[in-house]
């Protein structure tokens, strides 16, 4: 890992480069106020640290344009972190030292990096290892507070566990992906889309120079992989949001991606691995059908929807019918099957009769009893399970900080 693009600077030469176009922050004033949070203040000296930090750990320039856009980030990162630490305070909430230095311990070693080394690299430039301690303690409060507040209000259904089985089955043979991500939220602190996109450009260029991915996502990015250092861990082609799905199926594994703009910001993604998983999907089914034309037993069928029960009855319920019979077709691989059928059984949940399928005298429907998923790196419920919590646990995050930074006071000097 490479610590320190500034090691051959001085902490003198790199104090002076720091806040050099703005009055406000000079050294003369190095406890000084930058920013009062409700009733806690943010000190010059704290956001000068903070700076100095993101810039000997990700490599950025000593430039004018990049000490900007670090110290509005680093403000906005300072602020966040003293509303968690606020309401870590408001719920009694005690993140002991063992716990912090547990997580920054795991954040170095996803980096490759050794603790004491970084140590003596940060000091070199005038910076605590205390700035990213209180960074990782502020994360942990914070995690805290929303599994507690959410967790428990939070309820996955079966249909959304089933909606999502049935995606990972239908992409279970495409290819897998490890992603890390940092995305740029297009704030208008920031100056909106083009500020977001500037932003982006700027962690492409550290990056290529040398910078840690993780530790660039830890600092600047507004997704909530930012506390794993942008980790998004292992997808399938198909589950990502299209933007990205489609820029990650052309990388190569180790690159970087140029900006993704979406809707409210940007994202950069790193690909990170990939690999082809071997998969099958194991159906036990029974099919319906109906002799008629063509367009009325389509039809009859789809009514049929409403009417039976499932697999255990179905016998039972088509035996009084007219024109209607069933018949159990036992169990089969999907690889076993034709692709229309594949396509049909893929949209269909268990229990349930699959869109009318054509024949020569009417039309057939088949009825899904079970499904598995047989192969490898395929997820269990629970597992699908704690993936959608914590999709949704990370979306109450972003809505309760958003919320606390509007109904804070707040005054930037």
């Amino acid at each position: 890992m490479r610590l320190l693009k500034t090691t051959a600077i001085s902490a003198a030469l790199l104090a002076t480069t720091l806040f050099v176009s703005t009055p406000a922050y000079s050294q003369s004033a190095p406890h000084g106020i930058a920013a009062v949070v409700n009733s806690d203040i943010v000190t010059i000296h704290d956001l000068r640290q903070r700076v100095l930090f993101m810039m000997a750990t990700t490599g950025a320039e000593a430039d004018e344009a990049s000490i900007q856009r670090l110290q509005r980030q680093a403000l906005r990162n300072l602020v966040d972190e003293h509303l968690q630490m606020q309401e870590a305070e408001k719920y009694e909430q005690s993140i002991s030292d063992e716990e912090v230095n547990g997580n920054v311990g795991r954040l170095l070693s996803r980096n490759g990096a050794d603790p004491n080394e970084l140590v003596s690299s940060l000091a070199a430039a005038g910076v605590s290892i205390e700035t990213l301690r209180d960074q990782v303690r502020s994360e942990i409060a914070w995690q805290r507070i929303v599994n507690g507040l959410y967790g428990s209000r939070i309820r996955i259904s079966d249909a959304q566990i089933d909606e999502t089985l049935n995606q990972i089955t239908a992409n279970a043979s495409k290819p897998n992906y490890r992603v890390a991500e940092i995305y740029i939220e297009a704030t208008a602190d920031i100056g909106g889309m083009d500020g977001a996109m500037e932003g982006a450009n700027a962690m492409i260029a550290q990056v290529k120079s040398g910078a840690p991915f993780p530790l660039l996502a830890q600092q600047f990015s507004s997704a909530a992989s930012s506390a794993k250092g942008g980790d998004v861990g292992w997808v399938r082609e198909g589950e990502l949001r299209p933007e990205i799905d489609t820029v990650i199926r052309q990388m190569d594994p180790g690159s970087v991606s140029q900006p993704i703009q979406v809707p409210g910001g940007v994202y950069v993604v790193a690909l990170v691995d990939k690999k082809i998983s071997e998969a099958d999907t194991l159906y036990k089914l029974k099919q319906v059908t109906v002799e008629a034309e063509t367009d009325v037993a389509k039809a009859r069928l789809i009514a049929l929807r409403g009417e039976l029960s499932g697999c255990e009855t179905l016998e039972a319920d088509v035996s009084s019918l007219d024109d209607v019979s069933s018949t159990d077709m036992g169990e089969l691989k999907s690889s076993d099957l034709n692709e229309s059928i594949v396509t049909a059984l893929e949209k269909t949940d268990v229990g349930s009769l699959s869109d009318p399928i054509e024949r020569p005298t009417g039309a057939t429907s088949i009825m899904v009893c079970k499904r598995e998923t047989t192969g490898t790196d395929i997820p269990t419920r629970d597992q699908i399970e704690d993936r959608l919590l914590d999709q949704q646990l990370a979306q109450a995050s972003k809505r309760a900080l958003r919320d606390l930074r509007r109904q804070a006071t707040l005054v930037v000097r």
